[in-house]
């Protein structure tokens, strides 16, 4: 019995679980995501031979490390208190405490099969609709009018930029890059827009197709309670993108990225357009909007890989910078600014 089970099993009364006994089958997939800058060890635990996972549990990779399990609780539970008995298709928090020296998180399983790219590439307006309705009704729960944009722009913008800045071993061209991006930005603070629960993290593997026709999503220690809106929008279609044209190298994402977003044939401003009309979104705010949604997923690749290493403020050794100048997000955070002027975000 692995340590998941193990804690299942032992806290099964006390946590309330279903049923007054365990199950008496009960197993689990161990799952170790590849991702560079992950930081978790993901058990999915099936129970009485079903093929589905119940319940998730995860535990950091080093012991010491918890800031990113902390960080998906506090989302978790902030998601589930914007309204009353929160959202059926995200996870709920069953336990978050130490175990046989390790913090642990069990959570309640989400049912559904990955929006994976073939799922996409057969049933592209139906993945839309659907990730459109959600992000609406996320929207509508989470909606903030009212704050300091001003304040709201460098927190969640000026803020990871300035970190960037000081600890990423900037070329020239670098340089300009975050100069261009902050010009670019700068628009938002003088914009009507709200803020929103925003995930972070909007692609596959986190959204699950469900036999109903909606999604879920699950990890959320990326999230954002009082994030910018459109962004996760453009995170997911920019993924349809490269689903739609099998993009794997840097130079295929940015292609299938420029098809999607730029010049006179961009197929992605009919969603886009959907989505901003329901929300009242000022078209102004789109493309800071889109600009800040890549500059800002790049700064926090850094702040994650720093988080498994030295400590906030070092500086990236050559391997880690080569592969970060070589992810596809930076490409696109590069493309995006250099061709600002040919995004069609709105007709």
């Amino acid at each position: 019995m692995n340590t998941a089970e193990s804690f299942l099993v032992s806290n099964w009364k006390r946590l309330m679980l279903d049923g007054p006994k365990p199950p008496a089958q009960l197993s689990s997939i161990l799952a170790t995501p590849r991702f560079r800058a992950s930081r978790h060890i993901v058990f999915l635990i099936l129970a009485g031979g079903y093929a589905d996972p119940k319940w998730v549990a995860k535990i950091p990779r080093l012991a010491a490390e918890t800031a990113s399990l902390d960080r998906e609780v506090a989302n978790l539970r902030a998601l589930w208190a914007l309204r009353f008995g929160g959202f059926e298709n995200v996870p709920r928090v069953l336990a978050y405490e130490s175990y046989l020296g390790n913090r642990l998180l069990l959570e309640s399983a989400v049912s559904g099969y990955a929006m994976r790219p073939a799922v996409v590439r057969q049933r592209p307006r139906e993945c839309c609709e659907a990730v459109i309705s959600w992000l609406i009704d996320l929207y509508e729960a989470s909606f903030r009018g009212h704050h300091d944009r001003k304040g709201s722009v460098q927190r969640l913008v000026g803020a990871p930029l300035d970190h960037f800045e000081c600890v990423f071993p900037l070329s020239a061209e670098e340089k300009h890059l975050i100069a261009e991006t902050r010009e670019l930005v700068h628009s938002l603070q003088g914009l009507d827009f709200p803020l929103v629960f925003e995930h972070g993290d909007f692609s596959s593997p986190n959204i699950l197709m469900r036999s109903r026709g909606d999604i879920g999503v699950v990890d959320w220690e990326l999230a954002e309670p009082h994030g910018l809106p459109a962004v996760d929008l453009f995170f997911f279609l920019t993924y349809l993108a490269f689903a739609r044209h099998q993009a794997e190298t840097p130079e295929d994402c940015v292609s299938a990225f420029h098809n999607a977003f730029f010049g006179p044939q961009a197929w992605a401003r009919e969603y886009i357009a959907r989505y901003r009309e329901r929300i009242r979104l000022p078209a102004a705010a789109l493309k800071p909007l889109f600009i800040a949604c890549w500059s800002r997923y790049v700064a926090t690749l850094v702040a994650r890989l720093n988080d498994l290493g030295a400590g906030p403020r070092a500086e990236p050794d050559q391997d880690t910078a080569a592969w970060l100048r070589n992810n596809r997000y930076f490409h696109l955070w590069r493309h995006a600014v250099a061709h600002a002027d040919d995004l069609r975000l709105v007709d």
